[in-house]
């Protein structure tokens, strides 16, 4: 019988080449998060399905890879997210992580299906958290770390895009659309489908003010998206404080010059657990957003420690394809480039 080599669906060999992009891309943001103050953790692949459970909304639930231990009898599952187990090891270890705690971390995470067709369903990830503070001062630290990783591994014209978790759906709320129709609406804003938004804001019971917003949450980004969302907050009084959280860690980065920074408030992405600002990373080159993340402030209750937190993931794969397409050669070849400079220099 002839062995199948192949991979299961989704999943892929990293070659030597490759692996070391990531693995320079890895330790070139490392430095930078130790700049900033985080320290490093190690983290199991697997955790109990519980945990991973209490981390993670129904339908994210959805893309876990969970099975019996055969030693225990316990119901375990392959990671999908690192969030969570962050949150679970804060609320373990008070007297190791006082807060506030400043993490950072790397490995690979396991979804069951494809996010989308040719997305692999393993993703290799670098991120920082910082739990236990909350407010502008943190929101724009966030901000500036992420612009400030990205530019340190040479992602230039990198742009930070920042939206509101909860922006949106004070909109969708104050719509007050049926059931069905809520649902919908939902789905049409993960797709920026105007025309659909328009629909379901037609079976809405809300002020005509309110359900004129809805379909603008579609073009919400972009040039003037934040005089457009003062708006939209003046006839949705829930959309304000989220925009002035917006824009306040916009301010509060600005300040310490980082940047360039867009904004999108109509973004509908979440793995169920954002309570307040969101943001990625996009740079030229790049399939999709190369890093992602938000505010989480409900998540550590879940766990027993209550407080704020919020953090950060870089796709290492997306990164390193950004870089590979914009030089040829990736981040070793950058490197390279840093240290023959520096011995140039030194000669002279």
């Amino acid at each position: 019988m002839v062995l199948d080599l192949s991979l299961p669906s989704g999943l892929r060999d990293l070659l030597p080449d490759h692996s070391a992009h990531l693995a320079d891309l890895s330790a070139r943001l490392h430095e930078e998060f130790s700049r900033f103050g985080y320290r490093r953790v190690f983290l199991p692949t697997l955790e109990r399905l519980e945990v991973v459970e209490r981390g993670l909304s129904a339908a994210a639930l959805a893309d876990v890879m969970k099975f019996v231990e055969p030693g225990s009898g316990e119901v375990v599952a392959i990671r999908p997210d690192i969030t969570p187990q962050i949150a679970r090891l804060y609320a373990a270890r008070p007297d190791a992580l006082p807060s506030p705690a400043r993490l950072c971390y790397d490995g690979p995470v396991l979804r069951a299906r494809e996010a989308r067709a040719g997305r692999p369903r393993e993703v290799y990830q670098a991120g920082v958290e910082m739990l236990g503070a909350g407010g502008a001062a943190a929101d724009a630290e966030m901000l500036v770390l992420l612009s400030r990783a990205l530019a340190s591994v040479g992602l230039d014209g990198a742009v930070v895009e920042v939206g509101h978790a909860r922006f949106a759906g004070a909109v969708i709320d104050a719509a007050r659309l049926p059931e069905k129709a809520r649902a919908e609406a939902w789905a049409a804003l993960g797709r920026k489908d105007e025309a659909a938004l328009a629909a379901a804001a037609a079976r809405g019971r809300g002020t005509p003010a309110a359900k004129a917003a809805l379909p603008e949450l579609a073009s919400l980004y972009g040039d003037g998206a934040l005089q457009r969302g003062r708006a939209i907050a003046r006839a949705v009084p829930g959309a304000a404080e989220p925009l002035a959280e917006v824009e306040a860690a916009i301010r509060g980065a600005g300040r310490r010059k980082a940047g360039p920074f867009a904004v999108d408030l109509g973004e509908a992405r979440g793995l169920g657990y954002y309570t307040g600002i969101t943001f990625a990373g996009y740079a030229p080159g790049a399939g999709s957003a190369v890093a992602a993340g938000g505010r989480y402030d409900g998540l550590l209750e879940r766990f027993g420690r209550p407080g704020p937190a919020i953090g950060f993931a870089v796709d290492l794969e997306f990164a390193t394809q950004a870089l590979e397409r914009s030089t040829g050669r990736g981040l070793s070849g950058r490197a390279a480039d840093r240290k023959g400079g520096k011995a140039r220099r030194k000669a002279r």
